[in-house]
């Protein structure tokens, strides 16, 4: 059976009867429709069906096929109707009725006879996913889903309506929120895309974790709650490098096994400790339980508590740079249950204590997400990992450990260094641009003025009888020219915080970016962003970014309102130095534009050329080339 074509929609929507792909293409499979509840068959219609029937009935030509599924599933109405400016009244007011975005009461469920059409539909993220229908085709919306219908350029859809009962064709326009069908969708579906991202999460981060030698054997485990009253947990005896997300366990609140996996298992012994933890601090999330060599090396001291200063990797453990890591220290038991009454002593007595050891066992890490324990547990392993060393060859803690004449400030351009090209021009300005028309009935009157400025600086009129319609008319305008102004670069970083507070945006990074932050903050450097963004813009993106939050690396932002110089200036450079409080000789900037590295090396920082995919090729230099910021 040939499935349904889908893929995800352009930002843009300039004519809501062409494709409008994204590019490149993101087809989305008919398991990703399922999960979101839209079910497809495909049967070729037999027969000649009228072009109108209102309602319809088979007699005696009716497809065996179609039959069984209107049986199965209650569809006991059927009408036909066709939709072409010749046999549809109202043609193109009935269209646009089509396309506005609502929800029904009901399935909505379509038959292709003939021609063809989009149904798009919302997926959990509110991004679209235009479905394309041809004749043969038979697809079922579930009651409460966003979705919106269009004909394709050939103007010409006959399809069969199937229904259950009495048909109920109105449309419930969005907003519709609060619409007890749409509360209902939610329930039903909401949940199981949660709970199968959740899943496959967890074994992610434990495969991650057995690559770095803390879960060998079967050992270690993780916990990580969904919703409010359940948690998924790891199995007992399944070795971590060949974990699959149907292995882990779903847990009541009140210790239910909800799901089992098909595989002959039990749940972990550490699900006592966790549903502990759980219950005493409703701020975790997840908890991650390793068996480290270092764990056990730090924990070998005879004291109650192990206090951590002077490393930066505190901070992630949610730790302030020049703050005191403190980790409580508990007596090993024969069995995991034994653990809890002295564990929550323990964190009775160390109310922000992110993470326990047990001597001669391991460690528990604590987070508000599953990414934030894993993130946590990393600094952890290093932070442990580098007690256990200084103390094999007594390393004095005032030692230096950077090595001599390395750089003490690492100044990261964005685009085309840490984040693809791509993102920021493809999706970032793209947004903005689209966004800015309903955001700006709200703006704020500085936005006007700022506007205006701008204008009076380029020597152009601002239309101050209708501001709106400026601002709106301008931040295209000036998006579409990549102008580099304060008040557009403020605006932009408006309409993000928008988009990445609902969860529309994400920032992306290249995968070695949150690796070498890591690992100059592990070795007592301090990294600072510059770019013509707005800090604001530059803060968001880093900590929305698909590869968590990454703002605990980074001690300064700057744009050139900031640096007051533009980045190709040398003196941006001169000040941005003064800020960190370095020598610029101390500095180390990395760009893919060679006049910002020359300016950079003008006023005397060191200064490195990315090769990232997407980057314009570069001109002869002299400056030393990378592509990835671990040879930075």
């Amino acid at each position: 059976m040939p499935a349904i074509e889908a893929w995800y929609m352009a930002t843009e929507v300039k004519d809501q009867t062409a494709e409008n792909r994204m590019d490149p293409n993101q087809p989305v499979s008919p398991d990703e429709l399922r999960d979101l509840g839209v079910l497809q068959w495909h049967i070729l219609p037999k027969g000649e069906y009228p072009a109108k029937a209102v309602p319809w009935e088979p007699k005696g030509m009716q497809d065996p096929d179609l039959a069984a599924i209107r049986a199965a599933r209650g569809y006991n109405y059927a009408d036909i109707i066709t939709c072409s400016e010749e046999c549809l009244p109202d043609y193109h007011n009935k269209l646009k009725a089509f396309f506005e975005e609502h929800i029904h009461s009901d399935e909505e469920v379509r038959y292709i006879l003939n021609g063809s059409g989009y149904f798009d539909v919302r997926d959990r993220e509110d991004r679209w996913i235009r479905i394309a229908l041809n004749a043969g085709d038979l697809i079922a919306l579930p009651e409460g889903i966003y979705h919106r219908f269009t004909m394709d350029s050939k103007n010409f859809t006959q399809a069969m309506r199937l229904f259950k009962g009495v048909p109920v064709w109105t449309p419930i326009n969005r907003p519709a929120d609060q619409h007890l069908s749409r509360q209902r969708y939610q329930q039903r579906f909401q949940p199981l895309e949660e709970e199968r991202k959740l899943r496959a999460s967890i074994v992610r981060v434990l495969r991650g974790f057995f690559g770095q030698g803390w879960c060998l054997g079967s050992s270690g485990a993780c916990g990580a709650r969904l919703g409010r009253d359940a948690w998924l947990v790891t199995p007992s005896g399944v070795p971590k490098e060949l974990l699959e997300p149907e292995d882990l366990f779903l847990v009541s609140r009140s210790g239910e096994q909800l799901k089992m996996p098909r595989k002959a298992a039990k749940v972990s012994d550490s699900l006592t400790v966790f549903s502990a933890v759980f219950e005493r601090r409703s701020a975790v999330a997840a908890i991650c339980h390793i068996h480290s060599v270092a764990a056990v090396l730090a924990a070998d001291n005879g004291d109650e508590v192990l206090r951590i200063r002077d490393c930066e990797m505190i901070k992630g453990l949610g730790v302030p740079g020049d703050g005191v890591l403190a980790l409580p220290i508990i007596a090993n038991k024969a069995t995991e249950p034994e653990l809890v009454p002295e564990l929550l002593r323990a964190l009775e007595r160390w109310e922000t204590a992110p993470a326990v050891l047990v001597r001669d066992h391991g460690a528990y890490v604590f987070g508000s997400s599953l990414e934030k324990a894993k993130i946590g547990t990393e600094c952890l392993g290093f932070i442990l990992d580098l007690e256990s060393r200084r103390r094999s060859v007594e390393v004095p803690r005032p030692l230096k450990r950077r090595r001599t004449g390395a750089p003490t400030v690492v100044l990261l351009d964005i685009e085309g260094t840490t984040t693809p090209i791509s993102f920021v021009k493809d999706r970032l300005f793209p947004y903005a641009a689209s966004a800015v028309d309903a955001w700006v009935k709200d703006a704020p009157p500085e936005v006007a003025a700022a506007f205006k400025k701008q204008c009076q600086e380029d020597k152009v009129p601002f239309n101050d009888a209708a501001p709106q319609e400026e601002i709106v008319r301008l931040t295209k305008e000036w998006i579409a020219k990549d102008r580099k102004v304060s008040a557009l670069k403020d605006l932009q970083g408006k309409l993000w915080k928008s988009g990445y507070e609902r969860q529309e945006l994400k920032g992306e990074m290249f995968e070695d970016t949150p690796e070498a932050m890591t690992g100059w903050v592990a070795s007592g450097r301090r990294v600072a962003i510059f770019s013509s963004g707005s800090r604001e813009a530059q803060r968001l993106i880093f900590q929305h970014s698909d590869r968590g939050d990454l703002t605990g690396f980074i001690s300064a932002y700057f744009d050139p309102k900031s640096a007051q110089a533009s980045k190709q200036e040398p003196k941006a450079y001169e000040e941005i130095a003064l800020s960190m409080g370095i020598h610029p000789s101390e500095g180390l900037f990395c760009t893919d534009v060679l006049a910002e590295a020359q300016a950079a090396s003008k006023a005397g920082w060191r200064a490195v050329l990315l090769k990232r995919p997407g980057n314009a090729p570069l001109p002869a230099h002299h400056f030393r080339e990378v592509t990835n910021l671990m040879d930075a």
